[in-house]
């Protein structure tokens, strides 16, 4: 941890200070992204805590401002959006921050960076832009807020975040959101500082991504893989271009250890598959990592497809705790025999925290868990308005 903390010292850039007024002075801005706050919303309420501008985003335009803050209930109406005043013929605005003290309240949830509003179909879509370092904090802080992971395994993992949330902006540069809180795990600002090791770990390996054939790619982890992973193109089925899963002799070792067992009625998987009965289930099964990505529920004359997270959605995580599994029709139950916990992609947290008890650094895990990648600076993103790309490469490239 010490060494990578080091590095990160050594690549990091200014700042960020999107707030200074001088173009000449002002430093260009962090990676963002945009998360979908509220869809469908009758309205909500708006607080902004500090110093805020209120633009059109079509073009930039001036439409309102204050330095005391401002505490509105937000609402579509007939010829535009309401926020305390009206905004004519105006659909769309962006709540600035004039400060870096300035956050914002929604429904009561504090939010860092801008708040965007849209007027779609008589309904509002709010939109949190954040930066990228304050989105990673808000969701692994969700996802372990109550779990303690070794300092290397935390920083490998805040690496790969950062990846995943890279190439999920870029892949939807122009969109007006790029990802759904509801799915994220995406709670704010609130839950930043506690948990003191995620926070450690953001800052500590701060614009550092890893590059898959120059770009960041789909990236992810699995709690146990039990024995080997799978590539995200493989699991998520998307043509993508990313790493291959590998082989991990850790989570193999524990692999028996790490059973699990599920039990569930018939009727209650044919009415998941919309289908009559239940006569037989196939399987559809990634070759080289075992993993299941989806199943297929036979009725006799006709079937259904099921891919493996609407399943574990559908029956819940503490069922389906694995895409490690067999299946066998018995009576008039379904019985699921699996191992591991997770959808087998990307870093195996069980296998890379032994890797750390044995002494590798993030870097090192990295490259184990995800082969012919290399970590590089990136504070910003290539070919985004406003932003520039700056990047050190540190190679952790596996070898034949």
């Amino acid at each position: 941890m010490k060494a990578l903390f080091g590095l990160c010292i050594m690549l990091m850039t200014s700042a960020y200070c999107g707030w200074l007024k001088s173009p000449d002075d002002q430093v260009p801005a962090r990676a963002t992204i945009k998360v979908l706050l509220k869809k469908h919303s009758d309205g909500a309420l708006i607080e902004a805590k500090g110093a805020y501008e209120v633009v059109n985003p079509e073009d930039e335009k001036h439409l309102s401002s204050g330095w005391k803050g401002k505490r509105y209930y937000a609402y579509p109406h007939t010829s535009g959006i309401k926020w305390g005043e009206d905004f004519p013929d105006i659909y769309q605005f962006r709540i600035i921050p004039k400060s870096p003290e300035t956050t914002f309240l929604v429904d009561g949830i504090q939010y860092k960076g801008c708040i965007e509003v849209y007027h779609i179909d008589s309904k509002l879509h709010i939109v949190n832009e954040v930066d990228v370092e304050n989105y990673l904090k808000s969701t692994l802080t969700s996802a372990f807020l109550n779990s303690h992971v070794k300092d290397e395994v935390m920083d490998a993992l805040s690496i790969v975040s950062r990846t995943h949330a890279y190439y999920t902006i870029l892949r939807s540069e122009d969109a007006f959101w790029h990802v759904d809180s509801s799915q994220v795990q995406y709670t704010g600002a609130g839950l930043i500082l506690q948990n003191l090791n995620i926070d450690r770990s953001v800052d500590a390996t701060r614009d550092l991504i890893m590059a898959y054939e120059g770009r960041p790619f789909a990236a992810g982890w699995t709690q146990n893989c039990a024995g080997k992973t799978a590539s995200y193109r493989d699991i998520y089925r998307k043509y993508i271009s990313c790493p291959s899963g590998i082989k991990t002799p850790f989570a193999a070792k524990d692999r028996s250890e790490n059973k699990w067992t599920c039990k569930i009625a018939k009727e209650r998987l044919a009415h998941l598959a919309k289908t009559n009965r239940v006569t037989g289930i196939e399987l559809f099964v990634d070759e080289p990592s075992g993993k299941v990505y989806g199943i297929q529920v036979q009725d006799g004359k006709h079937h259904s497809n099921i891919d493996y997270f609407a399943l574990k959605e559908a029956l819940g995580s503490k069922q389906i705790q694995s895409n490690d599994f067999k299946v066998t029709v018995q009576d008039d139950s379904i019985i699921f025999e699996g191992f591991g916990e997770g959808p087998g992609i990307g870093l195996c947290l069980h296998s890379a925290s032994q890797m750390a008890d044995k002494g590798d650094l993030a870097p090192e895990i990295l490259a184990t868990f995800f082969p012919y990648t290399h970590i590089q600076q990136q504070r910003s993103l290539p070919g985004r308005r406003g932003m520039y790309e700056e990047h050190h490469t540190v190679s952790t490239e596996a070898t034949d």
